[in-house]
């Protein structure tokens, strides 16, 4: 009796405990003097981000409503939403030491080790493989790499001429777009040619739509783990476990491979790995960004140092992998979802387009200097005008710019706790009149970016320390492709593009379909 009364005792007070606790959390922007939407006792604000069908626009409307700054909780987390650029600036450039780290969906903290890639990895990880991987990057190696870009181009116009020909014929591009970014990934990242262009069924585009469409964040067990982060270090034990009962079923019963089938994450992982290892056993040596990594890689031991002198200058060819594979998924969707707002925008606006051709005419394209060529197309002012305004009504993604505070500290006159997560409020930020006047921030005019902004008032890409790496070679691309598609046809808007501009938010924000019709110019 003594010990039932004892256990219930420890019981009870265990759950006053945790009581007690999860409501001390909920007062922590309170104690901040910072305003909160109504919330959910042990939920927060999850229930309400888990229901939106936009994450972007409810911020927006949070932001209408609590200023500039306010608070979110993710489980009892603190989550500041921000849109004042000043504050911004802080976070992500001026005191970068104290906010160096992003806020990971739980997929992503599964990995531990050398499997961490640029996107994961903080701290003196993070610097060392930023340090290897920036030159990849440089316009030098754009330059080498143009060629291959040139190519994939040139496949997709030719599938454009096959449908068009001489009469304008109405066609989703944006499916046009997608396996051409692909194709370009595959070559310039690890050198393969899948022609995705012209096989519909092509495994590597089906396995990335894949990992696209599934929404992590609607899964049980991912829910479950961001309300209840003590259960992250059972799931993950139980996600290697699965992989590994997987692997050995195969390995002693090889007929089951047709009916235990890999995630798609998993599928790509594997083929860059196979990848890898046939290259680093081949002496020819090619130009891609694989070869790049693989130059700089060991399959060595490789410990990080904070001290910069000590760091070691190399990739562990576990990091090779999952950087390809991060650069795989990151430069598929979100380019071609690039690529279908630009034409969207020029099939809408008529005017502009013909502003843009009337720049890319006045050069010679035919000079057959292909490093000459690439200069050229980088460099177009009103083309780089264009994608920037492009970019900034329409952001492709704002959930990867979260950072987390590491160290306590004090921005804007706000103390920020350590473990706090910073959300800026990008759709808020690009739309503010503010910043972007004075013509109106809803009207498309790409000559607004001629004029200097405030450093945190454009973001697609991040900034600071910690923006994009791969801005130089996304730009290249779009740029390449608009140049090619408008030196020999003329995008007119098709009666039904307003019906696939439906745009939803998953990983990226992207509109359903972009229908268009191409007619072939008389000059091309």
């Amino acid at each position: 009796m003594l010990c039932t009364i004892v256990l219930l005792t420890c019981f009870l007070c265990l759950i006053i405990t945790y009581l007690w606790k999860t409501n001390h959390s909920y007062g922590y922007f309170k104690r901040h003097g910072i305003q909160t939407p109504p919330y959910r006792f042990f939920f927060g604000h999850y229930k309400d981000l888990w229901a939106t069908k936009s994450f972007s626009i409810t911020l927006q409307q949070w932001t209408k409503k609590y200023g500039s700054i306010y608070g979110l909780f993710l489980g009892t987390k603190p989550m500041y939403v921000v849109s004042n650029v000043d504050f911004l600036q802080e976070i992500y450039i001026k005191q970068f030491s104290s906010f160096h780290s992003r806020h990971l969906p739980i997929i992503l903290r599964l990995q531990t080790g050398h499997k961490v890639h640029l996107f994961s990895a903080i701290g003196a990880r993070w610097r060392r493989q930023r340090h290897v991987i920036n030159p990849t990057f440089t316009s030098g190696k754009m330059k080498l790499m143009s060629s291959l870009v040139s190519e994939c181009i040139e496949t997709m116009t030719q599938k454009i001429f096959s449908v068009v020909q001489s009469q304008p014929v109405e066609l989703n591009i944006y499916q046009l777009y997608k396996r051409m970014t692909m194709d370009v990934i595959c070559r310039c990242a690890f050198g393969i040619d899948t022609d995705m262009q012209n096989d519909t069924e092509n495994i590597y585009l089906k396995k990335s739509a894949g990992a696209f469409e599934l929404d992590i964040d609607q899964l049980l067990i991912v829910k479950l783990t961001n309300l209840l982060p003590i259960f992250i270090q059972p799931f993950r034990y139980f996600y290697l476990f699965q992989i590994a009962i997987r692997r050995a079923l195969i390995r002693f019963i090889p007929f089951l491979k047709d009916y235990i089938e890999e995630t798609p994450g998993s599928w790509l992982t594997n083929r860059v790995r196979d990848v890898v290892n046939l290259r680093k056993q081949s002496p020819t040596k090619r130009i891609d960004l694989l070869q790049l990594m693989i130059d700089a890689s060991t399959d060595g031991e490789v410990k990080d140092n904070v001290d910069e002198q000590l760091m070691p200058k190399v990739l562990h060819t576990d990091e090779v992998i999952s950087n390809v594979f991060l650069f795989m998924i990151a430069g598929y969707e979100t380019t071609s979802t690039a690529l279908a707002y630009s034409t969207y925008v020029l099939a809408t606006k008529p005017l502009i387009q013909q502003r843009l051709r009337k720049e890319i005419d006045q050069i010679d394209w035919k000079d057959g200097n292909k490093e000459a060529t690439y200069d050229l197309a980088v460099n177009l002012p009103y083309l780089d005008l264009f994608i920037r305004e492009v970019l900034r009504m329409y952001p492709v993604g704002t959930k990867g710019l979260t950072r987390e505070c590491n160290t306590t500290t004090t921005v804007c006159g706000h103390t920020i706790e350590k473990g706090s997560i910073i959300q800026p409020d990008v759709f808020t930020i690009h739309y503010n009149p503010e910043l972007w006047g004075p013509e109106d921030p809803n009207i498309f005019y790409p000559e607004r970016h001629a004029e200097k902004r405030h450093p945190a008032a454009w973001m697609p890409f991040g900034i600071g320390p910690r923006s994009c790496i791969g801005i130089r070679f996304a730009l290249m691309e779009l740029k390449m492709c608009l140049i090619r598609l408008l030196g020999e046809y003329e995008i007119l808007a098709s009666d039904r593009i307003e019906e696939g501009f439906r745009r939803e938010e998953r990983l990226v924000i992207q509109p359903d379909a972009i229908y268009v019709k191409l007619k072939k110019c008389s000059t091309a």
